[in-house]
């Protein structure tokens, strides 16, 4: 009876890390605008993460690190040409990734992920004002871009509760 309630334990701790690492996946695809780069994020992550000693919330700010690290255009003009894989994705997260760079990243850290303006602006080295302004043009922009969040839409959303 024990070996089964340890495995069930174990099965269910899988299956939560399964998720936060799918989820912080897309996290990081739209923060680089790019599937390679955001697979390069979480590999890096996960090789630095212990699942032992550390929670699942430590993974996705290791992953939302290595995923700002990335190389991009910082060039505010710049709209980004989502690679294929973006067609799998719902129109409002394929607007998302046609923002320009700094925009994009302010409004997944600070919209999608909800982090604060001063971890966002520590997160991309930039001040706090500028991130919001940042999230405000792209709050702006998504709508000409098809991004809009129809009512009733369950918008990608992380909470930092892993429960």
């Amino acid at each position: 009876m024990e070996y089964q309630i340890a495995e069930m334990e174990t099965s269910e701790t899988q299956r939560r890390i399964e998720h936060v690492i799918s989820r912080a996946f897309l996290t990081a695809h739209l923060l680089t605008a790019s599937t390679q780069q955001a697979e390069n994020a979480v590999t890096e992550a996960l090789a630095s993460w212990d699942p032992h000693g550390d929670n699942e919330g430590a993974l996705l700010d290791r992953i939302l690190e290595a995923a700002v690290r990335a190389p991009c255009d910082r060039s505010l003009s710049t709209f980004s040409e989502p690679d294929s894989t973006a067609a799998l994705l719902p129109a409002e997260l394929r607007a998302v990734l046609r923002l320009p760079s700094q925009l994009r990243r302010c409004f997944v850290l600070r919209i999608l992920v909800a982090l604060s303006r001063q971890s966002s602006a520590e997160l991309l080295h930039l001040r706090s004002d500028q991130v919001d302004q940042y999230t405000a043009a792209a709050l702006q922009c998504l709508p000409d871009l098809g991004g809009r969040f129809a009512p009733g839409i369950e918008c990608f959303v992380w909470t930092r509760r892993f429960n």
